[in-house]
């Protein structure tokens, strides 16, 4: 594994303690919105309020980072999430409900895209690809462990615990970042108008395609898998999402050198190409073998061409922008995801799992062949 500084690894904690403060949420709040009596639509609502922070958030997220340094923004991520998370707990209020579960997005969104921006300075240029590699197996860590240590511990933890474990976690993760992150030198840069900051950067605009049309599989994934275990009898899905969790964790710690070639372009066909055969084997998982071989192919393509795309990006930009960087990089990919699900969800109704996995499939495919023009701007 490759040695990098201290402030490296204290970064690596607080974000595994914040990840595990955010994914904390994952069970308890669907509940709880249920159990305040709210009706579907109004839950699903709530949730999809996420999506809101994340367009206009990671743009300015970005920007804030390259003006005041990365640590006031990680920090404001964190009390964001502590007081989304807490404020739940007060309140049955639909509208109330929406604005907290923004608060909740916009730490992630703001924690996410400063703590990447942080990653990329603290490692040489020549190790950002393993640094950003090893960086997200702290995501993948938490996301693995948490949802399944809450969820068979709810009856004992209660709804209302789990949403003040939320908070606690990321109160801890904020005072890691308080007392153990020294504040970072800030590069002199221009500064940017708000029409500017909201536009794609021209150096990024072929990656960041790219990295849509990955979000569009990774989405695919993600969104309808438990939809696939319930239909084909293949519960409880939680395994085929810790052999993914597992998976990605050995991918990113085992090639992450990988990613530090002088061209890191070489790598993005190779892995998108594992990530399309991924999909098209979800079209076809009618058992336990096939599914799971599907959930680790999926890690293996995404555990080398997540980390890849936001180092590309990085390399792209000056010093002084490398949080604009990481957030066109979450932009795209959050969108990816996004329209993604709008699109493939009547695709799913109308030629159900295997038309819409294959579709999925075929989105990746056409992600390998973007990787051309991505060559291009090197």
């Amino acid at each position: 594994m490759p040695a990098f500084s201290r402030a490296y690894w204290t970064v690596w904690s607080a974000t595994l303690l914040f990840f595990a403060a955010f994914y904390t949420l994952i069970v308890p709040l669907p509940l709880y919105l249920d159990e305040v009596g709210l009706p579907d639509w109004q839950i699903g609502l709530i949730l999809g309020a996420f999506g809101i922070a994340s367009l206009v958030g990671r743009p300015l997220a970005g920007s804030l980072s390259d003006r005041l340094g990365s640590k006031p923004v990680i920090l404001f991520g964190t009390a964001s999430l502590l007081v989304g998370a807490l404020g739940v707990t007060q309140t049955a209020w639909p509208s109330a409900l929406f604005g907290l579960r923004i608060l909740q997005a916009a730490g992630y969104v703001a924690f996410t895209t400063a703590s990447t921006a942080l990653i990329a300075q603290l490692a040489p240029a020549a190790r950002r690809g393993a640094a950003i590699a090893l960086f997200g197996a702290a995501a993948n860590v938490a996301i693995t462990l948490t949802p399944a240590i809450v969820s068979a511990n709810l009856g004992l933890l209660t709804l209302q615990g789990a949403f003040w474990l939320c908070g606690g976690l990321a109160l801890l993760a904020g005072i890691v970042v308080w007392t153990a992150i020294p504040n970072e030198s800030i590069s002199a840069g221009r500064r940017l108008g708000l029409l500017e900051t909201l536009t794609p950067p021209a150096p990024l605009r072929a990656a960041m395609l790219t990295t849509a049309l990955f979000g569009v599989a990774f989405g695919a994934f993600y969104s309808f898998l438990p939809l696939l275990a319930e239909r084909r009898g293949l519960e409880p899905v939680g395994l085929a999402y810790t052999v993914y969790g597992t998976s990605i964790i050995l991918t990113r710690i085992l090639t992450a050198n990988l990613l530090d070639r002088p061209n890191r372009t070489q790598v993005l066909a190779p892995s998108l190409l594992v990530t399309t055969v991924g999909l098209a084997g979800f079209a076809f998982a009618d058992n336990w073998p096939i599914l799971l071989a599907s959930a680790a192919l999926m890690a293996a393509g995404s555990g080398v061409a997540h980390p890849a795309l936001i180092a590309l990006c990085v390399d792209r930009m000056a010093d002084s922008e490398r949080g604009r960087a990481t957030a066109s990089f979450y932009l795209a990919f959050d969108l990816g995801i996004g329209m993604g699900n709008w699109l493939l969800g009547p695709v799913l109704g109308s030629f159900g799992l295997t038309g819409m996995y294959l579709l999925a499939a075929g989105i990746s495919l056409v992600g390998v062949m973007t990787t051309r023009f991505v060559k291009r701007e090197t």
